[in-house]
């Protein structure tokens, strides 16, 4: 979720916007500008318009409060927000770590929907004191709207349906109840693949029945959280695997490395002597400037780019994920997934000590599976 439109930082967390936002924002104004804010006497539709794009702004804004709600209160629990992504389906803050146990669960969980029910009753009660003082209708019709939309945010994201914050609430519950995380984990996640299969059957239903948009809606809702849920539980059952194991067990010692003005062609020759089709790129001081791949060099060259050397092909070291063999493999995991080409370079004392490939990682995931339960 690193991707999108880059917003700026509030409290140290960056906040993005998915593309896709762009377009939700555009069909949320335009619903309520043709269908909630209809141009009455003494309202026309420029004024509908401006009411519509003014609620569609702050429904969004009330997403990113509630995923302020999460990540706040996650910093104040010691773990370390990276971003906020606000995207189609509403927000995502990306963690580094997980909550210590289920008290801290639950508490991170459910404050986003408890900061939700909170501005419904904000926009519920500003509503009541603009019809009480005499506003004009379309700005009180706004507030009731964002007060309604509020409330159904907040409730909706307490259904039990993992990866959802009352999935996350029910994790909570089976976690502490059981004292085994990766269990409650499995089990919420079924619970969220059931939300999801229900909801894209009952989106084939409303479009049988003749509600073609409202049945789209639930079966991309339902598509969401079934892929979500599998995800989520995939993640946090690999951070359990991999929790003690080291980046030194993962990563493939001594890289062979190349030199800048290598052809590309010259690269060919030297995978298949090598065996392996990724390098570290150096200068002629031997310092390592970027990452040459084998995807990399299949672009260039099928570009028709063939007298082209491996430094102007290379990822550049600045955007290649840099580690300590210290650091541990649930961290590799995280920087992985932001990783062109989805490699990491390690350096010990500033000298390259060893590569990670996808290889690298499954080789040793399924070594750690391997143990017994206890030893996780």
């Amino acid at each position: 979720m690193g991707t999108g439109i880059r917003l700026g930082r509030i409290a140290g967390i960056e906040i993005r916007l998915q593309w896709s936002v762009v377009v939700i924002f555009l069909l949320i104004a335009w619903s309520l500008a043709t269908v909630q804010f209809t141009p009455t006497p003494g309202v026309g539709t420029t004024a509908s318009w401006v009411a519509a794009v003014i609620a569609a702004l702050l429904y969004f804004g009330a997403l990113l409060a509630h995923e302020l709600g999460h990540a706040l209160l996650a910093q104040r629990k010691g773990l370390e927000v990276e971003s906020i992504t606000l995207w189609v389906f509403g927000g995502v803050s990306r963690l580094k770590g997980e909550a210590e146990g289920p008290a801290d669960e639950f508490r991170i969980a459910v404050i986003g929907p408890v900061v939700s029910l909170a501005v419904a009753a904000v926009f519920a009660g500003a509503g009541y004191l603009l019809a009480t003082l005499g506003a004009p209708t379309l700005a009180v019709d706004v507030a009731r709207w964002l007060a309604l939309i509020n409330l159904l945010l907040g409730v909706f994201n307490l259904l039990p349906a993992f990866p959802l914050d009352g999935g996350r609430v029910l994790r909570a519950g089976l976690w502490r109840r059981s004292k085994d995380r990766a269990s409650a984990t499995r089990t919420a996640a079924a619970v969220g693949r059931a939300f999801g299969i229900s909801f894209v059957a009952g989106g084939v239903f409303l479009f049988v029945a003749g509600a073609p948009v409202n049945g789209l809606w639930f079966a991309l809702l339902g598509w969401f959280l079934f892929g979500a849920a599998r995800a989520e539980e995939s993640h946090v059952l690999l951070a359990g695997a991999l929790r003690d194991v080291r980046v030194a067990q993962v990563m493939t010692g001594h890289p062979t490395v190349v030199p800048t003005d290598l052809a590309v062609q010259d690269y060919v020759e030297q995978a298949m002597a090598s065996r392996f089709t990724s390098f570290p790129v150096v200068d002629r001081s031997g310092a390592v400037v970027g990452l040459v791949t084998m995807r990399r060099v299949r672009a260039a060259m099928a570009g028709g780019d063939q007298h082209a050397t491996v430094g102007q092909v290379a990822i550049p070291l600045a955007q290649v994920p840099v580690l300590s063999p210290y650091d541990t493999a649930t961290q590799l995991v995280d920087r992985l997934q932001q990783a062109p080409d989805g490699r990491a370079l390690v350096f010990d004392g500033g000298h390259l000590v060893g590569i990670v490939s996808p290889t690298d990682l499954q080789r040793m995931l399924d070594l750690a599976l391997l143990r017994p339960r206890g030893d996780r």
